[in-house]
């Protein structure tokens, strides 16, 4: 048989690619044949990055009190806009604590926004040598998600240092600081939003989750609007969490081109959907995971990947690595 009339092997939906193969519209091209996550391995890159900006300063957000967390805040209606040091725990949603930073080209210069964080210790400004160390990687990632013979437009590189809590207990305690901080009303809002991202299956259509979220604050109504949402759960195979796991950030997909993840794992698993079940994705600090946001789905058409954040109800898990634990670093570019 020729080479040419050879079937092609069918792509696995976590794809695994050497750095030295990372050709421009590599990862694209994985994606175009099924591939939802694709794993690069063999990154210096990735280690030097992980390291330089785990060890960059002591005051990191999660270290530190929340009067410096709002120092460095630069809020934004939309979330993905947020930068700074970012206070976020919506039950069913998302509960992470964050430094986010955007680095985009002014002129000549490589900017990153915000410039300087303040702490404890001193101000802290990403050095030049780091800035353009995450903006390498970024550029190289999107040649290698743009076509070919193609090229990508303008972008800006996304880097996030994000923490989730060593526990389930520990969110919970988080959440019900962030209800006790709110007055009457938000705190009726807050519990409306809880309730929302409760619903699951058909009943989590916006519209739909709005309106029987409002009417389970009505404690007859509770009742019945909980077993349907029981059973609807049961119909949607995007809702099922295995026993023993709490959803700690709910499916959904980023707007980004694309998100590039490693870090540390305690009792965390970031999962990946794929032919109606769940799939594991493998975090470590040695490669990096890539997978499309819906950017990527606008300009190549390449369908972006649906994933979540579960957490071990079992907080007795021995931790292995005595570095940062539950910590994940995202690279990007919008």
């Amino acid at each position: 048989m020729h080479l040419a009339d050879r079937v092609p092997a069918k792509m696995p939906p976590i794809a695994h690619v050497k750095v030295a193969d990372l050709a421009p519209g590599a990862l694209g091209q994985c994606f175009h044949d099924g591939a939802v996550a694709v794993v690069i391995e063999g990154s210096a890159a990735v280690a030097s990055l992980w390291h330089g900006l785990t060890t960059q300063n002591a005051d990191m957000p999660w270290t530190a009190p929340l009067y410096e967390l709002s120092v460095n805040l630069q809020a934004h209606d939309d979330l993905t806009e947020t930068l700074g040091d970012v206070f976020y725990f919506k039950p069913g949603r998302h509960a992470y604590i964050a430094r986010k930073i955007e680095i985009c080209v002014e002129g000549q210069e490589l900017v990153a926004r915000p410039t300087t964080f303040h702490g404890r210790h001193g101000n802290w400004t990403m050095g030049a040598e780091l800035r353009e160390e995450c903006w390498r990687f970024s550029a190289a990632i999107m040649e290698a998600i743009a076509p070919a013979r193609g090229s990508h437009g303008p972008f800006r590189a996304v880097v996030q240092q994000l923490k989730y809590h060593e526990s389930v207990a520990g969110h919970d305690a988080l959440f019900q600081m962030m209800h006790n901080s709110l007055g009457s009303w938000g705190r009726i809002g807050y519990r409306l939003d809880q309730r929302r991202e409760e619903m699951r299956g058909p009943l989590g259509r916006r519209g739909i989750c709005d309106a029987l979220a409002l009417f389970s604050l009505i404690p007859l109504l509770r009742f019945p609007i909980d077993g349907l949402n029981g059973a609807a759960a049961h119909l949607d195979k995007r809702s099922m969490v295995p026993e023993g796991y709490r959803l700690i950030v709910k499916p959904h997909v980023d707007t980004r081109y694309f998100s590039a993840l490693c870090g540390s794992r305690h009792n965390l698993r970031t999962e990946v959907f794929v032919d109606g079940q769940w799939v594991l994705l493998p975090i470590n600090q040695d490669d990096i995971v890539v997978f499309p946001g819906s950017a990527a789905k606008s300009a190549y058409g390449i369908a972006p990947t649906l994933h979540r954040v579960i957490q071990a109800d079992d907080a007795s898990l021995p931790i292995d690595d005595p570095g940062p634990s539950n910590m994940t670093l995202l690279l990007g570019a919008k």
